[in-house]
């Protein structure tokens, strides 16, 4: 990774000839809060942006703090999407699908911290799972026609998953889902293993596109905060002054670099 002033310089030189269309699933708060401010600001305002996640009253106030150029008409929108369920995904694609034919970014971040058990959803899915793989996979898959017309006229088309690239464990084929192996450790380690399988079978398949799953290191955000787990909100302030590496604003800039770069 290059250093933060050559990725500042490199991201200010960002002037694409089109309207770039850019997703951030999980927008709401944390690093994908500050890529999606980054990438407001380095374009100037000149694009559209669309918010994914569940807080409405945290999107309005990002989307209305973005740049808003006089000389055109560029979308803020939000679609609100608990990624926890597939069908609430299922909704929300259909719904940015009909908004936007075209899409440049897919920026997905949404996670959370949990240390209890497997905490299984309607549809079948430990919730930590779901949200770290499965709801990504959907947004992905679901959102592809929109990526691939941006390919084809010319512009970007490219999807970046947020976790922890490089980062997990062996899977178990006899239990993908999870269901009669779950431990907070296993689930830790399975996610990021799915993600980085997923990106390069979404490559194989769509060699037009660039898929890239990345890994920022740890980096100060609202997730410990927003942990439902009793150790989370212990570790926290050891965390705070010991564990993590930059804060939320740098992660994104750092990630706006490597998302548009690739």
């Amino acid at each position: 990774m290059p250093s933060l002033a050559i990725v500042r310089q490199v991201n200010a030189a960002f002037r694409p000839e089109y309207i770039p269309v850019a997703v951030f699933v999980g927008g709401t708060s944390g690093i994908g809060q500050a890529m999606a401010e980054a990438f407001g600001r380095y374009t100037e305002g000149k694009s559209d942006i669309i918010i994914v996640g569940r807080n409405r009253t945290a999107a309005e106030s990002i989307l209305s703090s973005l740049p808003r150029p006089s000389d055109g008409s560029y979308r803020r929108d939000f679609v609100q999407c608990d990624a926890t369920r597939m069908k609430n995904v299922q909704v929300a694609t259909s719904d940015i699908l009909g908004r936007f034919p075209k899409i440049n970014f897919l920026i997905v971040t949404a996670g959370i911290v949990s240390l209890k058990g497997r905490d299984e959803t309607e549809e079948g899915l430990d919730t930590k799972l779901a949200l770290h793989y499965y709801a990504r996979w959907k947004f992905i898959s679901d959102l592809l026609p929109s990526l691939a017309n941006a390919s084809k006229a010319g512009e970007d088309g490219k999807v970046y998953s947020v976790l922890s690239a490089g980062k997990g464990g062996a899977i178990n084929l006899d239990d993908l889902g999870l269901k009669t192996t779950f431990s907070p450790p296993n689930a830790a380690l399975q996610a990021p293993t799915y993600n980085d399988l997923m990106m390069e079978a979404f490559h194989d398949c769509h060699p037009e596109l660039t898929f890239t799953h990345g890994y920022p290191g740890g980096v100060r955000t609202s997730v410990l905060q927003n942990s439902d787990s009793k150790t989370s909100q212990y570790l926290k302030p050891y965390c705070k002054h010991t564990v993590t590496t930059s804060n939320y604003l740098s992660g994104g800039r750092g990630r706006i670099y490597v998302a548009r770069s690739l």
